[in-house]
């Protein structure tokens, strides 16, 4: 199967405050637009010492109809990538029960984007602050900016992924 195109936002905020109340605004207005399976998000937070924690995130795997990939947690993949100690911890295993599966998406997201755009990704969450991560499908992008009401810093990147091997992977990751 293809890739699919995807765009990964990450938005920094001055407080886990701020961006809490930007993620549930994009939640709540996803949701009451029936448009929910359109986006996966998670709040971060990284400490002054670099450290990472994911105090919120969205269940993706609960949603049905729409894109796989968002439906299998691409935004809890995308942090792991960005910030791979943060799956040490347990932080996204435990907050969004996905599992083994959540490293495939991780390699996946990892294999398909570049260096250089995780890196760019990974910048806008400087240390001693918080944000978002979301990934979202291309036509959701300009309503997704318009919520991010408290960012400090947005970047986007493209990211392309295969639904249907993303899925495979997955699926043998948690067997």
């Amino acid at each position: 199967m293809a890739d699919e195109p995807y765009v990964a936002i990450a938005a920094q905020y001055a407080s886990e405050d701020d961006a809490v109340a930007d993620f549930d605004r994009i939640h709540a207005h996803f949701k009451d637009e029936g448009k929910h399976a359109a986006f996966d998000a998670a709040v971060v937070v990284r400490d002054k010492e670099g450290k990472v924690s994911i105090p919120k995130r969205d269940d993706g795997a609960k949603h049905h109809g729409g894109r796989k990939g968002l439906a299998i947690g691409l935004a809890g993949g995308l942090v792991v990538a960005l910030f791979p100690a943060v799956a040490l911890g347990g932080a996204l295993l435990v907050a969004g029960g996905a599992g083994a599966g959540i490293g495939a998406i991780a390699g996946h997201i990892s294999n398909r984007s570049s260096a250089e755009d995780l890196k760019t990704i990974s910048e806008t969450l400087d240390a001693g602050s918080a944000g978002i991560v979301i990934v979202a499908a291309p036509g959701e992008v300009d309503e997704v900016e318009k919520l991010l009401t408290h960012a400090t810093k947005v970047t986007k990147k493209e990211i392309a992924v295969d639904d249907e091997k993303l899925e495979n992977e997955v699926q043998d990751a948690s067997e």
